[in-house]
């Protein structure tokens, strides 16, 4: 009871914080604060195939520019309102998880890593060729945002926090427990008269809606999508942020895309060899953080 009273005290103060940290800022900070908050939701919805799962899915920008492709197509060249546009988004990558799921949950592993991987390239390279839709390498420009960026954060703030409270109740009731079951031991799971590879589905489709949330609060931030964000550079990002944090924890993700956010902004104002600079930091806090940064700080707090 006092733990939860103190992760209630500090999931309070972060919000307050949250709240007051535009008042201080300029444009380029709030936009800075607003990516950060964006791709934490993208890291956590992850994680829930990553940490609680125990599959690694290397595609998961499929879902991310699938659902801001739908919405930007839906508002440039079809004319739609923006619930509408919303509400086949939603639609899309519901239809995309199911067939990545349909293609790629009966396998695990490596395989199941090569299957993701290769879904979200294929959509990478529809992207790329189909330029009469989607506009090929220059992407879908004049997405209007309809509000200033600090009002558009304080939208995107209690979207995510919803978002982020929604995905820790589910991960931390039932469901929860069986897909950290499945993970533990997918066998014995079996064997308890539950399908395994449906319980998978659950979790990548949950897993694929709030990774399209976060995807559409990222075109319209932008105003803009572009093949950049279908590519599977773009799907290593939450894989990146769930090691550094610690994929184990809830919080780990969050943690960790905010430390590789704020790296990359300092390491590429200081060289042009910001990713050789970012891979060691990398491979250090992988190497040296058992469990990542969350999982360290809680063995510390322990006297491990």
């Amino acid at each position: 009871m006092v733990k939860n009273y103190k992760n209630l005290g500090a999931a309070a103060a972060i919000i307050l914080l949250l709240l007051a940290l535009p008042i201080f800022m300029g444009n380029y900070n709030v936009y800075l604060l607003s990516k950060i908050l964006i791709l934490a939701l993208f890291a956590v919805a992850f994680n829930i195939l990553l940490g609680f799962t125990g599959l690694l899915s290397f595609g998961h920008a499929l879902f991310f520019s699938g659902a801001a492709y739908t919405v930007a197509i839906c508002l440039t060249e079809c004319s739609l309102p923006v619930w509408a546009s919303l509400i086949l988004a939603v639609l899309a990558v519901l239809v995309l998880s199911a067939v990545t799921g349909f293609l790629s949950l009966r396998h695990k592993d490596i395989h199941f890593a090569l299957i993701t991987l290769s879904l979200s390239m294929l959509f990478w390279g529809v992207v790329m060729k189909w330029r009469s839709v989607t506009g090929g390498e220059d992407g879908i420009t004049g997405i209007p945002r309809m509000m200033s960026l600090h009002q558009y954060y304080y939208l995107i703030l209690p979207i995510v926090i919803i978002s982020l409270f929604a995905i820790y109740k589910i991960l931390h009731s039932n469901f929860g427990l069986l897909l950290e079951s499945i993970r533990e031991n997918e066998t014995r799971v079996s064997f308890s008269g539950h399908s395994v590879v449906k319980y998978r589905m659950y979790a990548m489709m949950l897993s694929a809606f709030f990774t399209g949330i976060a995807g559409i609060l990222y075109l319209f931030l932008d105003g803009c999508i572009d093949p950049t964000v279908s590519h599977w550079t773009f799907s290593a990002v939450p894989v990146i942020a769930s090691l550094i944090g610690g994929p184990a924890f809830f919080s780990g993700p969050m943690f960790g895309i905010l430390i590789y956010v704020l790296a990359l902004e300092i390491i590429t104002k200081y060289t042009l060899f910001w990713q050789l600079i970012l891979g060691i930091v990398i491979l250090v806090v992988v190497l040296f953080f058992r469990g990542g940064i969350v999982g360290s700080l809680k063995m510390l707090r322990r006297g491990e």
